[in-house]
C-alpha cells in the first residue's frame, strides 16, 4: 500500500464527509461529463455509467481546500490552491491520463498555484502562482501541464485565476490585484505567450470567462469583499464595463459562441443574456453555483441539499432536466492495484456511501445496513438586482424534490454554507 494512503484510516477525510454540492461542470463531449463536487469529482465516459474520483489522491487526508480541475478528455490538470495541504505539501499542480496515477508538474515546485487552465486539445496549459510577498508568475506548458515554464513576470501582484478560450479564439486571460487592492487584467491573443496588462477596478479577480470565437470579448468577477462586481470587455481588456453589481458572491460565469451569457449567483440563481450583456433572471433554471456550454446546451451544478440533483442539463427553451445525483455514483473509477486511484480512492468510497446515508459503517469501518439518502430541503433567501432590470426576488411553487422540468425553481436558496464554495476561486470549503 502507498505510505500516503495508509495514513487515511487515521486521520478524519475531510473531503469525503463534507456538506455535499456541486460546484463545475465540464463537457468532455456530446455525452461525457466532468462534475466538480465538493466530495471529489465525478467522471462519466457515457452519461450514464458516472464514477467518483476522490479529492485526497492529490491532497493530504485531512484538506479542506477543494481542488481546481481542467480537462481535456481523458487528460486532466488538476491544483490544489494551498500548496501546504497538496499530497506532498510542496508541489500544488498534478496531472493524470487515467484518472488513477496523478504525476506532480514540473516546473511549478514550491509555488502556490490558485489556478490552472487546460486548453481543449489538451495540449497548451496555463497556471498563475499567488506566492505572498513574491514576484508573481504566469506559467506556460505546451505538454498538456506536464512541464511549466515561466512567460511573465508580475511584479507586486498576486495572481488568482486564469482561462482559456474554449473554441477558435486563441485568446488568454489571468487575472490578479496589486497592494493597493486593484484588480488587474492579463490579456493574451497567442495562447499565453505574449501579454497585454491593465488595471480595472478595485478588488481581486475572481473568476472569469472568455468568448470562444471573439478574441475581444471576456467578462471577470471582481470581489471586492462582500460585493461582487462582473466586468465586460470587448476590446480585450484595454477598457471594461460593470454589468451586474450585486450584493452578494457571483461564483461563475460562462458565454457561448451564439454570445449568450450566463452568471451563477451564489447557489441562489442564475442570470441570463441573450446579448451578452443585458441579464435577467432565468426562472427555468434550478439553483446553483456552476455553469457550463457545449454547444446550444446550458449544464448546471446545481444545488444537491435543495433538489436532490447535483446536475441539470437543457435549455431557457424546453428547459432543464436533471441528468446526475450523487446517490447514483457507481463506485470509484477502475484503477489497477498501487495507482493512487486503487490505493486512496476505493478505500474511501464506503465512507462517502455513509455521509450520503446509503450505508451505514459498523465499528470495523466495513459497509453495514443502512438506508436510503435524504431529501432535499428548501429555504427562503435574497436574489441579486442587475443593471438590466431583472427582478431583485423569485419564487416558485414547485416544490417537486426531483428537481428539475421546465417551470419555474424555488430560487430564494439559504446561503448559510456557501461563503467558502466558490467555482474557480480557492478557498476553503
Amino acid at each position: 500500500m502507498l505510505p500516503y494512503a495508509m495514513a487515511l484510516s487515521a486521520t478524519a477525510l475531510a473531503h469525503v464527509g463534507a456538506p455535499i454540492d456541486a460546484v463545475d461542470i465540464h463537457a468532455v463531449d456530446e455525452i461525457g461529463r466532468a462534475l466538480e463536487a465538493s466530495v471529489g469529482l465525478a467522471w462519466t465516459e457515457d452519461g450514464d455509467d458516472w464514477r467518483w474520483v476522490c479529492h485526497e489522491a492529490i491532497t493530504t487526508p485531512d484538506a479542506v481546500i477543494t481542488p481546481q480541475y481542467a480537462i481535456a478528455g481523458r487528460h486532466w490538470l488538476a491544483t490544489v490552491p494551498r500548496m501546504a495541504e497538496s499530497r506532498t505539501e510542496a508541489d500544488a499542480v498534478y496531472w493524470t491520463d487515467d484518472g488513477c496515477t496523478w504525476t506532480m508538474a514540473e516546473g511549478l515546485h514550491g509555488h502556490e498555484v490558485p489556478a490552472v487552465a487546460l486548453h481543449s486539445d489538451g495540449t497548451i496549459a496555463l497556471a498563475v502562482s499567488g506566492d505572498p510577498d513574491s514576484h508573481n508568475t504566469i506559467f506556460r506548458s505546451t505538454d498538456g501541464g506536464r512541464t511549466f515554464a515561466s512567460v511573465l513576470s508580475v511584479p507586486d501582484q498576486l495572481l488568482t485565476s486564469v482561462v482559456i478560450a474554449k473554441g477558435t479564439a486563441d485568446t488568454a486571460m489571468v487575472g490578479g490585484f496589486d497592494a493597493d487592492g486593484t484588480g488587474w487584467l492579463h490579456w493574451s491573443r497567442d495562447l499565453g505567450e505574449t501579454w497585454s496588462s491593465a488595471a480595472v477596478t478595485e478588488g481581486e479577480v475572481v473568476a472569469m470567462a472568455l468568448h470562444p470565437t471573439n478574441p475581444d470579448v471576456g467578462y471577470a468577477v471582481i470581489d471586492g469583499v462582500g460585493v461582487e462586481t462582473l466586468l465586460y470587455t470587448d476590446d480585450g481588456g484595454a477598457s471594461v464595463d460593470v454589468l451586474i453589481d450585486p450584493e452578494g458572491f457571483i461564483s461563475d460565469v460562462a458565454v457561448g459562441a451564439d454570445d449568450q451569457a450566463w452568471v451563477a449567483f451564489g447557489g441562489t440563481a442564475f442570470l441570463h443574456a441573450a446579448d451578452g450583456v443585458t441579464f435577467e433572471l432565468a426562472t427555468e433554471a434550478p439553483p446553483g453555483l456552476g455553469v457550463g456550454l457545449h454547444g446550444d446546451r446550458v449544464m448546471l451544478a446545481t444545488r444537491f441539499e435543495m433538489v436532490n440533483s447535483a446536475l441539470a442539463e437543457g435549455t431557457r427553451a424546453d428547459g432543464f432536466e436533471p441528468v446526475f445525483t450523487f446517490m447514483a455514483f457507481d463506485g470509484p473509477m477502475d484503477c489497477p492495484a498501487g495507482t493512487h486511484g486503487a490505493e486512496v480512492c476505493d478505500g474511501l468510497f464506503p465512507l462517502l456511501q455513509e455521509s450520503l446515508g446509503l450505508v451505514d459503517l459498523d465499528d470495523t469501518g466495513d459497509p453495514g445496513s443502512g438506508d436510503d439518502g435524504g431529501d432535499a430541503g428548501s429555504g427562503t433567501g435574497d436574489t441579486p438586482t442587475t443593471d438590466s432590470g431583472a427582478p431583485a426576488e423569485g419564487t416558485s411553487t414547485d416544490t417537486d424534490k426531483s428537481g428539475c422540468g421546465k417551470g419555474a425553481w424555488l430560487l430564494l436558496v439559504p446561503l448559510l454554507g456557501l461563503a467558502g464554495v466558490r467555482s474557480r476561486r480557492p478557498g476553503d470549503r
